[in-house]
């Protein structure tokens, strides 16, 4: 939701004015041409911070640096809320342990940045037939992750690989 734009120096139209500082101290009420060279002599702009009848509050401010640091802000609330993307994790029938324990290295790595994960074990060929030796291999590899990942529903089959959805224990 975008925010109204506030006027600025010789947009703002009023005749009385409540003078704020760039640190929030209130400093008077006094007339807005008054305002404006006390900002101009400074180096300052004014800004509309909100009117309500014959009364207006002013703040002066570098304008400059306020649209800098609301800039900034934006950001680093942007890369607050950015959602984990999906990572997956791709296993084969015939993998050996010590590849089992590179996979699993990978898998604390994606749990620190809180992904969620997607587990696959591949068969090919002759391999659909050893679907419980799979199974086996896939539970396992499940079993090692335990402490940093939980098990979302249960591992599915679909036509030729069998599949594990996780999200990260907090």
């Amino acid at each position: 939701m975008a925010e109204k734009k506030r006027a600025l120096n010789n947009e703002i139209k009023a005749g009385m004015i409540h003078l704020v500082s760039e640190s929030w101290e209130v400093l008077w009420e006094m007339m807005l041409d008054e305002a404006k060279q006390k900002a101009s002599s400074l180096g300052l702009d004014l800004m509309e911070l909100w009117r309500k009848g014959d009364l207006t509050m002013v703040k002066m401010l570098d304008y400059g640096k306020f649209l800098y640091k609301r800039k900034k802000q934006d950001q680093k609330n942007k890369a607050k809320w950015k959602t984990p993307d999906l990572k997956t994790i791709r296993l084969t029938f015939k993998i050996s342990e010590h590849d089992l324990e590179v996979r699993k290295n990978q898998v604390e790595d994606f749990a620190k940045k809180w992904h969620p994960l997607k587990i696959s074990l591949v068969m090919r060929w002759r391999e659909n037939q050893y679907e419980t030796i799979a199974m086996e291999k896939m539970t396992k590899f499940l079993a090692m992750l335990e402490p940093i990942y939980k098990l979302d529903g249960r591992i599915s089959r679909a036509w030729t690989s069998l599949n594990a959805n996780m999200h990260p224990i907090k």
